[in-house]
């Protein structure tokens, strides 16, 4: 399987870049094909004004742009860190103004969205170098597949991130945050247990994790993403959250991302609409989000 992988990741880094889109397109008909019926379904639900050929057109472009993203896991081992920094910018945000993560702001927890090309935010630090003075870690789902997540996992951990499994890793977040380091966990996926909210006009199950990482430490609460630019390439950007609370920080943050997606079709495609949000939104065990 490893010498499969490796075969393609050099196909994809040597080959001229139309190899990559195409190949995107394909992998992204093919996900669309599988998970059409759940992403019209939930485009739908959020936007019940737009007509069939606009959630037709949004789902189509979110399914390419995930493989997109696979791809871009893949390739990346075989990128330079010359071909990896001309395609990931990052943003004066990062590193000026109240939205900043540099090490002056302690301990920071950066809430993360599902956007296409997360992938390339673990070459923050590469990006910016003076925002490598600090530890960076994130937590991820292993992949079950143990050559691809070696690879997966390798890739990522490239320039400096470090990665902490969601089985046994909450304890190393918590530790480098309380270390002044900086933790990013994703806070937008389906979960089966969690807190109930109202996102996009319909009740979802949602994580506090994030928001208990910051209120126990008192640390700084940021969004976190990657701005799409181009094939492969983004533009990494934070946003500052202003609540410290647990509950009042996952509001913002799913307030936050709720209208970043109504804010135009280029950033309602960016978002990975084929994972069933709302699935257990309504199960019977779910509390409100309290106070």
């Amino acid at each position: 399987m490893r010498a499969l992988i490796a075969t393609y990741a050099w196909l994809l880094a040597r080959l001229p870049e139309g190899f990559a889109r195409a190949n995107a397109a394909v992998l992204g008909l093919l996900l669309w094909a599988l998970r059409r019926r759940v992403v019209r379904a939930n485009l739908r639900a959020a936007f019940p004004g737009r007509d069939e050929a606009w959630v037709r057109r949004i789902g189509r472009l979110s399914c390419r742009r995930a493989a997109e993203m696979g791809l871009f896991s893949i390739v990346s081992p075989r990128l330079s860190a010359e071909e990896v920094r001309a395609r990931v910018t990052v943003h004066a945000s990062l590193l000026t103004g109240e939205s900043r993560v540099t090490a002056d702001v302690g301990g920071a927890v950066l809430f993360v969205p599902h956007f296409t090309l997360m992938e390339m935010m673990t070459a923050v630090t590469l990006a910016a170098p003076a925002l490598g003075d600090r530890p960076w870690i994130t937590l991820y789902r292993p992949l079950n597949q143990p050559a691809a997540d070696a690879w997966v996992k390798a890739a990522r951990e490239r320039f400096g991130m470090r990665l902490a499994s969601r089985r046994e890793g909450f304890g190393q977040v918590m530790r480098n945050v309380r270390e002044g380091g900086v933790s990013c966990i994703l806070f937008d996926q389906k979960i089966q247990s969690g807190l109930r909210l109202t996102f996009l006009g319909r009740p979802a199950a949602v994580t506090n994790l994030p928001g208990l990482v910051a209120q126990r430490h008192r640390a700084a609460a940021r969004i976190f993403w990657a701005e799409r630019t181009g094939f492969w390439r983004c533009e990494l950007r934070t946003a500052v959250l202003h609540q410290t609370g647990a509950a009042g920080l996952t509001r913002e943050s799913n307030a936050w991302l709720e209208a970043r997606l109504r804010s135009s079709d280029e950033a309602c495609a960016d978002w990975l609409w084929a994972h069933d949000r709302w699935r257990h939104g309504d199960a019977p065990w779910h509390d409100e989000l309290g106070d």
